[in-house]
């Protein structure tokens, strides 16, 4: 070779993709037929055993070029990128088939060994097979410069059918970068989610290093857009939200950007120290001032520690209330529990006299009941004043003197108690002839909740929804959480002591607070808040096609959240119960195991998922998911690496606090 020669190798090496094939990359074979989607790719047993196995679903780089001395040097700078899907039959498979059974049969026979009944060249033409590729695009330079950076288009723009194409196999390195492509502008916003794994045996993966190949996200990906986590219980769902959940909070530190995180936890995973591994998402924060945690039964001794409950009794809740009891006694089926259900507690204009009378009526029954059921509480928090004829009222204050009081003018009253109001609704019940309008179910609702005070099947349903009374509470949780979202903090709703239908009615009761709040902002010209919402078992939660926009928070939040830059992470086993319109507007995947073809036939309505249901019915490997981001170009299988203290006390560390020893917590 002549300098010269030496020469211009030297410097096509340096040009970004011919370096990338010569780092490390191995042979495997050449592209004998080659379209717009597809290549079939000419290899044998001995180049896929020198490259340590080539799985299925594995990345190969297909390159038009010369093997020269200084290396693997490349004609244009263009790499096909394919996806093996398969194997492929040969132009002479017959013929091979025919070959194989011989030997088969003739070593069997004779007691030997397959080498032993055939010669050097048989056997080579008996290694020969071939991959099935899905075309997924090129990676190109759009000049010869050095320094061009790296393209990508998900298709190729050219066919050529000459036998020009050689295929190799990334090297660990190469993989790693192929997984993380493309790579954040800022190196801080690379979070190293796993490591890319392309099948449950990992035998040849773990001799040939490749196991090793890291898979970088970029972390601005998930903040303000919809992420889905699909997968079986116990496949690492929980553990791969905590990992984001801790990166976002990490990237709003280092980029001195407010991230709310708003958790809704059902099972109280999220919101207490993993006794196994004693660390938790609490831990990313020491006070009240980053991290809430709202809880039934909360922690005097830990200021971040919040009531989940709301008092009953308090009218700027009254709508919650009511829709917490309403959905509680669903399961009341009676025409006495529909009728309780169908009444309504919306207060009135006052200068509408004659209704909010009857608004007051309705709400001493629904008071009553409240109490009736074990709701305590020593009074009511904004005074409850009624019209009521002055001589039933007389007999009834002589008999129950600490019930209710006059309120200025004649024939009006204030109810003074829980208490009272139950002694009043069922002095009130029991005399109809003296109370008619109270009873007049045309205009009044006062009838519909009285009529179910000797039904226990109402009563024990309200039963339970009582742990989350709390006479103490002030407000609505909703503008709590909104408040924690403009602050930036991580905020824990801990539902693991409500039944299904109780977390159902909260959680979209809290979504629609803050998707109201969002628009109040965005209408008045503010910037948005930015936050995210993460939701555990959302199956329990979404309802597929059963309300409208409107109605459904969930399908609300996915129609606007970007204009608002609020984000959702859901979790959950079935594809199927998220609405389609969600689905459709899910920017990041992240799918581990399923069971069912009834979820993946779900599933392959969305990108290339269809390439991966085999793999995903059949592997049940904890950690194991196949991820679309956002940003990235194509799925990439990973094992997602495992939550620990140390992700923690990273993002501790880029928020100013200290790194916590675990082995000193006393969590």
């Amino acid at each position: 070779m002549s300098i010269t020669e030496g020469l211009s190798q030297s410097v096509e090496l340096k040009k970004p993709l011919t370096a990338l094939v010569n780092r490390g990359c191995v042979p495997v074979g050449g592209v004998y037929r080659l379209d717009y989607d597809s290549a079939v790719v000419l290899t044998d047993d001995f180049k896929k055993e020198k490259a340590g196995g080539v799985p299925r679903g594995g990345f190969l780089l297909a390159v038009a070029g010369d093997n020269t001395t200084s290396g693997f040097i490349l004609e244009d700078q263009e790499v096909i990128l394919l996806r093996v899907r398969g194997t492929a039959p040969l132009p002479n498979e017959s013929e091979l088939i025919q070959t194989r059974l011989a030997v088969v049969r003739d070593a069997g026979a004779s007691g030997v060994g397959y080498d032993d009944v055939t010669d050097v060249l048989t056997r080579n033409e008996l290694q020969q097979s071939a991959f099935d590729c899905e075309v997924l695009g090129t990676f190109y330079t759009e000049t010869d410069s050095r320094d061009a950076p790296i393209e990508y288009g998900a298709d190729i723009d050219n066919v050529v059918v000459s036998a020009r194409y050689q295929v190799f196999l990334p090297s660990t390195e190469v993989l790693s970068w192929l997984a993380s492509y493309p790579e954040p502008a800022d190196k801080k916003d690379a979070l190293a989610i796993g490591k890319v794994r392309f099948a449950a045996t990992r035998r040849k993966a773990l001799i040939s290093g490749t196991d090793q190949a890291q898979v970088h996200i970029n972390v601005a990906d998930f903040i303000g857009r919809k992420t889905s986590v699909f997968g079986m219980t116990r496949t690492g769902k929980s553990n791969t939200i905590k990992t984001l959940v801790t990166a976002v909070h990490q990237y709003g530190s280092e980029h001195g950007r407010s991230i709310g995180q708003l958790i809704f936890d059902p099972q109280g995973e999220y919101a207490n120290v993993n006794k196994q591994d004693h660390t938790g998402l609490r831990l990313l924060g020491d006070d009240s001032s980053t991290v809430r945690i709202y809880k039934v039964e909360p922690s005097a001794a830990d200021s971040r520690e919040q009531p989940l409950r709301i008092n009953f009794y308090d009218r700027e809740v009254l709508e919650a209330a009511w829709s917490l009891v309403s959905e509680a006694t669903a399961p009341v089926n009676t025409n006495y529990g529909k009728s309780f259900r169908s009444a309504v507690l919306d207060e009135p204009d006052q200068n509408d006299r004659s209704g909010h009378a009857r608004w007051g009526w309705a709400t001493v029954a629904f008071y009553g009941l409240l109490a009736k059921c074990g709701f305590a509480a020593p009074n009511l928090p904004q005074a409850l004043i009624i019209p009521a004829p002055s001589g039933p009222m007389t007999d009834f204050m002589s008999s129950h003197p600490n019930a209710v009081a006059q309120a200025g003018r004649a024939g009006s009253y204030r109810v003074l108690s829980p208490a009272g109001a139950l002694a009043l609704a069922e002095w009130v019940g029991e005399r109809e002839s003296d109370f008619p309008k109270w009873h007049d179910t045309k205009d009044c609702h006062f009838a519909a909740i009285w009529n179910v005070y000797k039904y226990t099947g109402v009563t024990s349903s309200i039963h339970t929804i009582r742990p989350f009374h709390g006479p103490e509470s002030a407000g609505d949780v909703g503008e709590h959480l909104w408040n924690d979202m403009q602050a930036g903090r991580l905020a824990i709703v801990d539902l693991s002591s409500g039944n299904d239908k109780v977390v159902k009615v909260m959680s979209e009761r809290i979504v629609t607070h803050l998707l109201n709040r969002a628009s109040e902002r965005f209408r008045a010209d503010h910037d948005p808040v930015d936050m995210q919402i993460i939701v555990e078992e959302a199956h329990n939660l979404f309802e597929r096609g059963g309300r409208d926009v409107a109605e459904d928070p969930w399908v609300r939040l996915s129609k606007e959240a970007a204009k608002y830059r609020m984000g959702l992470i859901y979790a959950t086993q079935e594809v199927t119960s998220v609405d389609k319109r969600m689905l459709s507007n899910t920017s990041n995947w992240l799918i581990a195991h399923l069971n069912s073809d009834h979820e993946t036939r779900e599933l392959a309505h969305y990108y290339d998922f269809k390439v991966w249901t085999p793999s995903i019915i059949r592997a049940e490997d904890v950690g194991f998911v196949r991820m679309k981001t956002y940003s990235g170009k194509y799925i990439v299988p990973v094992q997602i690496s495992k939550f620990d203290h140390s992700m923690v006390n990273k993002a501790r560390i880029a928020a100013g606090l200290t790194g916590v020893d675990i082995a000193n917590e006393g969590e």
